[in-house]
This record gives structure tokens, sequence and C-alpha cells, in this order.
């Protein structure tokens, strides 16, 4: 085999490979303007997510500029009287004009449930539309063949490089904390006792992202368990359970007889609408634990 010539076949390929553009990362972000039907919370596996509930014959509208790709989700919300299976069908127009209409059988799931009042919830189920250059309308109807409604979620498809967050000072808390590392810089953290929760509004769709620190004193070695409970309208969405160890690279400045424990982090999904948002300490008995809260600086602006 002639080696210089292999050599300069592979140095090629190497090249070709290189000039290729890597595949654009998307992501899909919730419609937050829908204007028609009626506000729903649904828990999946412990986790809150706003959706929009309509009955037969209503509708949904949204602006949306294009081009992009929209994301319809819908799941059938049962009566107690109906059957285990259920039809139905969703439909979305642009400018008045029918571009998706998909038929669905609604069974009930068990790891699905309405937050607030009864009824069996089904799994959900997906549509697409491909939206054109401009400024459209989009509207979202429903017809069931039973008595109950459906329950829809409208995205769009964006190009995201990576989420970039800003934090967000709670209502409530126990006290400040600046954390110095070793390098000279400083984070503040807001600390939470078993006595103090912390707590803060919040107005959704958007998701919380909280690091917390275990405290430590001078006499405590090895890792350590601690429990985090969050609640959103006084009621409980989610309880955490961490394990950590200290961390020997930092010190609270104004609090040197405690010791921040390695950072272990949660994230809380809050519904649509305005919300109170507070997290509480169950474990150690005497629980001390600082937290930074952080939010996308998308669900800042208008």
């Amino acid at each position: 085999m002639n080696r210089p010539l292999a050599g300069a076949r592979l140095l090629a390929l190497v090249v070709l490979l290189a000039a290729v553009p890597a595949a654009a990362r998307t992501s899909w972000v919730s419609v937050r303007d829908l204007e028609g039907g009626d506000d729903l919370c649904i828990v999946v596996d412990s986790r809150r997510f706003a959706y929009t509930e309509l009955a037969p014959g209503e509708t949904a509208t949204a602006t949306v500029h294009g081009p992009r790709r929209l994301k319809l989700i819908a799941r059938y919300l049962f009566t107690a009287e109906e059957a285990r299976r259920q039809p139905y069908t969703v439909t979305v127009t642009v400018d008045g004009r029918e571009v998706l209409s998909k038929a669905f059988t609604g069974e009930p799931l068990a790891t699905v449930s309405r937050c607030q009042g009864a009824g069996d919830v089904s799994a959900l189920r997906k549509g697409y539309v491909e939206i054109p250059a401009g400024r459209h309308e989009v509207t979202i109807g429903c017809a069931t063949a039973g008595g109950g409604r459906v329950a829809v979620r409208l995205f769009r498809q964006v190009r995201r490089t990576r989420d970039r967050w800003m934090s967000l000072a709670p209502e409530s808390y126990a006290e400040i904390r600046e954390l110095e590392f070793a390098s000279g810089s400083r984070n503040t953290y807001y600390a939470l006792t078993a006595d103090q929760p912390l707590g803060l509004p919040v107005h959704g769709p958007t998701t919380l992202r909280v690091r917390t620190r275990l405290d430590f004193d001078h006499r405590m070695n090895g890792s350590q368990n601690y429990t985090l409970e969050v609640r959103c309208d006084d009621e409980v969405w989610r309880t955490f359970h961490f394990d950590t160890t200290q961390l020997s690279s930092a010190v609270y400045v104004d609090r040197p007889d405690i010791l921040p424990g390695s950072r272990r982090e949660l994230t809380i999904s809050v519904p649509r609408g305005s919300h109170h948002v507070t997290l509480h300490c169950l474990r150690p008995e005497a629980c001390g634990v600082a937290v930074t809260v952080d939010l996308p600086r998308r669900d800042l602006e208008p």
C-alpha cells in the first residue's frame, strides 16, 4: 500500500468531516399567550405542568412568527361516567385554514392526574405543524365523542445555544451569606432553617434552578444527609433527598462558624400563573441550608 497516498486520503477525509456543519441544537419552548379555554394544572410523576382546557367546539388562539415548527400535545380529560377508552380529535388552523386534524383515543394513565378535582387523564398525544415565514394566527380546537374535555399545550421550536440564567432574590429567608472561594470570587446565598423556610413569588410557566449547600460545623466529618420539601401555593409539590460532604475550597465570609457543603441541585417546574413557592428543610432536625435560585433570562423578558 502506498502510505503517503493513504495518509493524504485520510487527511482529506478529516478536512471534509470538519467542514460539515454541526447539527443545530433545537429545543421546545411553551407558547404562553394562548387566549381561550381554561387554565388547568396536571401532575405527571409528581411534576406539575400548565395546560389549556378546551371543551368541544371551544378554541384557543396564539400569534406565532415563522418560519418555525410547532408541536401540539393533547390529553383527554375523562368524566366520572365515561368508559376507559374515548376517541377525540384535535385540530389546528393557521390564518383560518385547517392544517392539522388528528384523531386520538384516550386511555387513563395512572401516573397522570389533575392537580385539583377528580377525573382520569389520558397519556399525551402529539402533532406537528410547519409555520411559514411571517406573522400568523394559530387556533387549536377539539371534538369529543363523550362528555369529556381535552387539555392541550403548544410549543414552538427554537434554536438554542445555551440557557442564560438570572439570579432571583427570595422575599423571605433566614439570613444572607457571602460564599468566598479560594480564587477570591464570591456568590450570594440565602439561608433557610427548619423553622424559617425560603419563600418567593414566581410567575409561570418557568423553571427554577435551585442550588443548595448544607451547613456543616467544624465537628462534622464525612457525608451528611438532608431532605428538602418544595411547596407551591402551600401544597407539597416534591421532596428531595441529598447526600453531601464538606466543601474545603470556600468559606462563608460572615459566618466562619459554619462550613459550606458541596453543591446539590434541584429544579422546580412552575405552572402558568402567579404562584408562591417555598422551600422547607425537613431534616436534619437542626437544619441549615444555603441556596441560590435562578430562572431563565427569557422568562424575565416581556
